[in-house]
């Protein structure tokens, strides 16, 4: 089943712009904007969780903090075509909304695709095709088939370590806080529909 996953679309966003220029540290203006147009003069005014404004924000902790501003404004830089590219990169084949709404994660996609995606992460930029029976044997113990996963490098090394920092600090500072109580390392992003 495909679900809308909200904020946790947003580590490719991030990801898609690292890719493109932005590094960590790069300041970002969390301020209010204000979209209008289509057939009805639609307008949208996207807001934070939080309903207020940080001003400038390293791009480190806009995704650690989940702003949308700041993603929207990304997305927005490097475009929505780009990112949707990039997307289908990392494992995501379900078809994404051509819009900014792609930034608070408003495409239905499965749960699988997130996993292939955030996978390309800890696997230093490799998507590995998911396998879900690796190896079948006879009763003997004897080898009758066993899975050979494809592998194939689709993001730089550097990215994909940049974003696994950015994700162990969403759980050790941000909005993943509660997964500590685990005590293991972790990494991820949290998310709900928009």
């Amino acid at each position: 089943a495909r679900r809308q996953p909200g904020s946790a679309f947003k580590p490719i966003i991030y990801a898609a712009a690292l890719d493109k220029g932005y590094t960590a540290a790069t300041v970002i203006i969390d301020s209010p904007v204000i979209y209008q147009g289509g057939d009805d003069d639609y307008t949208w005014k996207p807001k934070n969780f939080e309903r207020k404004f940080s001003g400038p924000t390293l791009l480190h902790n806009a995704l650690t903090r989940s702003m949308n501003i700041i993603t929207i404004k990304i997305l927005q830089d490097i475009g929505v075509s780009y990112v949707t590219d990039y997307a289908k990169q990392l494992g995501i084949t379900s078809a994404l909304t051509q819009d900014l709404s792609l930034a608070l994660g408003s495409s239905g996609v499965s749960l699988l695709e997130l996993t292939n995606a955030y996978a390309v992460f800890a696997n230093q930029g490799t998507l590995v095709e998911p396998t879900f029976i690796t190896r079948i044997e006879d009763r003997n113990g004897n080898v009758l088939e066993e899975a050979q996963p494809s592998r194939q490098r689709v993001i730089d090394a550097t990215t994909a370590y940049v974003m696994t920092r950015i994700l162990e600090n969403v759980i050790q500072n941000g909005t993943g806080k509660s997964v500590k109580s685990l005590g293991r390392p972790a990494a991820g992003k949290t998310g709900s529909t928009n």
